[in-house]
């Protein structure tokens, strides 16, 4: 029986250029973490951070999680990551489960590497390739011209939907953009909205009942993700289709959602959701529901995730670290391949990462 030995962390702090998205940030915190069981196998997992906190995190997995799991038989994870989160449950979600989110996707990459298979197969196959839409060329600093040009490239690489971002310069501008977009691009091409939780309601109903006649695929975070009601009373009033899931953390976070009617399309980020475990489970909720999976942000890993349940239609084409990795996400007429090297896969350059390395 393999035991869990060690477990090592890095911190890398990774500049982000100005095409990366609507959320503002200027660099990601990527916290990595190697779980070496006693047979001398290893997992890679991460987890990251927009917005400050990754310390925190770090210094949690360093002495709290590592105290906990290590030593542990590694086939009782399921057992270990309940006790992680009990133990953990007083702190709140904000830094506990992205620190677990880690430590779970280090060793569902392990479990799979000792198995020899790519992670979707350890996990079970549903679907050998993906659709995958287009997000990471489009920002508020564009002009129409360039989010026109940004779109278009992606239909010609084969992407049959992309999303667009909004709410920073005011609604009516925003919806001159996205028609000009749908005029350029015609209709085959499904549009997505993301507003990075900068609306209020009233604005929200207003543009969404625009959108709608643009015949946008869906909203995404008009409100702050803490609002259930606001995002249930859009979607009531105007029909439009709602995303959420960015800044939401745990399967019963998701299922306020789903039980008040607030959203119909979920996107768990599994570096912060609570990992493989926690996502597969968000993803029942999300089929018990009626509601669909679109994972937020890394496709290199999301393919995975996306490939081993029936419910996710889509994983997301955004670069949020591709200047640390050897290789990107796999595309075919549109649709995302997962690779078939044991584990999740990720090839992390080690020259990018000492370059970014934050010595802390």
């Amino acid at each position: 029986m393999s035991l869990i030995g060690t477990i090592e962390t890095s911190w890398h702090k990774i500049p982000l250029g100005s095409g990366r998205g609507g959320s503002g940030a200027t660099e990601v915190d990527l916290i990595l973490v190697t779980v070496t069981d006693d047979d001398g196998a290893t997992g890679l997992g991460f987890t990251f951070g927009l917005t400050g906190g990754a310390g925190a995190v770090k210094h949690l997995i360093d002495s709290d999680l590592t105290a906990l799991v290590s030593g542990t038989p590694l086939d009782h994870w399921p057992a270990s990551w309940e006790a992680v989160s009990s133990r953990t449950h007083r702190l709140g979600r904000g830094h506990a489960l992205p620190a677990l989110s880690a430590l779970d996707l280090a060793i569902h990459d392990l479990e799979a590497k000792r198995r020899g298979l790519p992670l979707y197969r350890h996990l079970g196959v549903h679907a050998d390739t993906v659709e995958i839409y287009g997000s990471g060329r489009a920002t508020h600093q564009m002009d129409v011209t360039q989010l026109i040009e940004g779109t278009q490239r992606y239909v010609e690489e084969g992407l049959r939907a992309v999303k667009l971002r909004a709410g920073a310069l005011g609604a009516e501008e925003d919806v001159a953009r996205i028609a000009a977009v749908r005029a350029a691009v015609g209709d085959g091409v499904r549009l997505m909205v993301d507003c990075n939780e900068r609306l209020d309601l009233p604005t929200a109903l207003w543009f969404s009942r625009r959108l709608a006649e643009l015949d946008v695929y869906w909203l995404e975070e008009p409100l702050r993700s803490d609002d259930i009601d606001g995002h249930r009373r859009l979607a009531e009033q105007t029909g439009l289709p709602i995303a959420v899931g960015e800044h939401l953390l745990g399967r019963f976070e998701f299922a306020q959602y789903l039980q008040q009617g607030a959203a119909a399309i979920l996107q768990p980020d599994p570096p912060l959701c609570g990992g493989v475990t926690e996502w597969r489970r968000i993803s029942a909720i999300a089929e018990a529901g009626s509601a669909s999976l679109a994972p937020h942000f890394l496709p290199e890993l999301n393919i995975h995730l996306a490939a081993s349940v029936p419910n996710c239609p889509y994983v997301e084409h955004f670069p949020l670290i591709d200047d640390v990795l050897l290789e990107t996400i796999e595309i075919r007429n549109g649709r995302a391949v997962p690779p078939e090297r044991p584990g999740h896969g990720l090839l992390f350059d080690p020259d990018a990462l000492h370059r970014y390395a934050h010595l802390k």
